[in-house]
């Protein structure tokens, strides 16, 4: 039985609220208060499994309520209610420590499901100090290969290709395949691949400590081809609750359990990026046949080399490639000084196919140029099996040092 203490300054919606909740089996309503002062004293007598609460409220509002919560009652998780126009609480409701933060009016499924979501993480993080049993996810001796695609300029595809490699590789090489989407603002993987949003990498920020092969595995969705899928947090503010170490954990923890883990990533070097582009066994530099693309392409080789990044790690990928463009393959590997490694045909057709319905145009269409080549991409990858650089950790001083100076200029 999950346990409620719902606080809420309007005795209607309290109302309201116990009576949604009286449908579910596994579900009571502990206790009830009328605003945050009296929610922290009810929580010390009742200790609830889950503590409901409002933004506004006076004495005590629900952002200061969850900051006490989290400190006095850890085992007491908070959901956060707001209405629309106070969405800019979201971040500081989950820096706060709230796990989830429900926007009103929100349906009675919305509301049942946040607090199962809820419990459910709270419980696997009370077991992550015991022997569990064995994860749905099998672990592997050897890390996975990292596959990063970047690109210094947005609107070339990059996330298109990314969705639709993982796929290939899932498919060309029968391997365990992850895809994290680390565009942490305005992420679209999921949309791309039709998915569900309900987890994402904010759930690994819940966990904390307790994050392991299980809990992971529920938190990815699954994608086409059995392709599981980390999603970017579901608003923007979200992605401010993300740091590097987070990354690095939920990077290492994948290398773990899967043979390849593909990364979209956003176009600006964040410190996030980074850590991924050194965690990479293979980088996709993509980019198109527009000048600007080229130029932006041309700084994001000069960054990897900056970075020490060995240039037999980087692909170089020239993506919407037709024969109408100024600039031939020749032509780009001369600008570049690197070696196209794929030319994507342009299919807008295809492509616009694939978008409109959430699927993978490697699936939907198997028999076109486009697949192709992708699938072609895919099986160079997985031909190479580049040697792993062992498990991930700290960077080392001298990618500390390295960091320092790309953005001490």
């Amino acid at each position: 039985m999950i346990r409620i203490l719902i606080v809420d300054d309007i005795a209607s919606t309290r109302d309201n609220l116990q009576k949604l909740l009286s449908f579910e089996e596994d579900i009571e309503v502990a206790g009830t208060a009328g605003d945050g002062r009296q929610g922290l004293e009810e929580a010390h007598r009742v200790r609830p499994d889950i503590v409901l609460t409002d933004v506004n409220m006076p004495n005590m509002d629900g952002i200061q309520l969850t900051e006490r919560l989290a400190a006095e009652l850890p085992a007491s998780p908070v959901i956060i209610m707001s209405v629309q126009g106070e969405r800019d609480y979201l971040r500081r409701a989950m820096q706060a420590g709230a796990r989830e933060y429900l926007i009103k009016p929100f349906s009675h499924d919305e509301l049942v499901a946040a607090i199962r979501r809820v419990h459910q993480l709270e419980q696997k993080k009370g077991t992550a100090g015991r022997t569990p049993g064995e994860p749905d996810v099998a672990r592997k001796s050897a890390p996975g290969d990292v596959i990063v695609l970047f690109s210094g300029k947005g609107g070339v595809g990059k996330t298109l290709l990314a969705t639709n490699l993982a796929v290939a590789l899932a498919n060309e090489t029968k391997a365990r395949v992850a895809l994290a989407d680390l565009n942490l603002q305005f992420g679209d993987v999921g949309v791309m691949l039709a998915l569900d949003h309900s987890r994402s990498i904010t759930d690994v920020v819940d966990a904390g400590d307790g994050l392991d092969a299980e809990l992971l595995n529920e938190i990815l969705a699954t994608g086409p081809g059995g392709v599981r899928v980390l999603l970017a947090p579901i608003s923007p503010e979200l992605a401010d609750l993300v740091n590097t170490e987070h990354v690095r954990t939920v990077i290492g923890e994948l290398r773990k359990n899967y043979d390849y883990v593909v990364v979209d990533t956003a176009c600006h070097l964040a410190e996030f990026n980074l850590e991924v582009i050194e965690q990479a066994q293979r980088i996709l530099v993509v980019t198109a046949l527009t000048i600007p693309a080229i130029k932006d392409a041309k700084l994001s080789l000069k960054v990897l080399e900056s970075l020490n990044v060995d240039s037999a790690s980087i692909l170089l990928v020239v993506n919407r490639s037709d024969g109408h463009s100024d600039f031939n393959r020749e032509s780009i590997e001369q600008t570049l000084r690197h070696t196209v490694a794929a030319q994507v045909p342009h299919e807008p057709r295809i492509v616009g196919d694939a978008v409109t319905h959430g699927a993978p145009f490697v699936t939907l269409h198997p028999e076109s140029e486009i697949t192709r080549v992708v699938r072609d991409l895919a099986g160079q990858i997985g031909r190479e099996h580049p040697v792993a650089v062992g498990a991930p950790g700290p960077p080392g001083p001298e990618k500390q040092r390295r960091r320092r100076g790309l953005f001490g200029r």
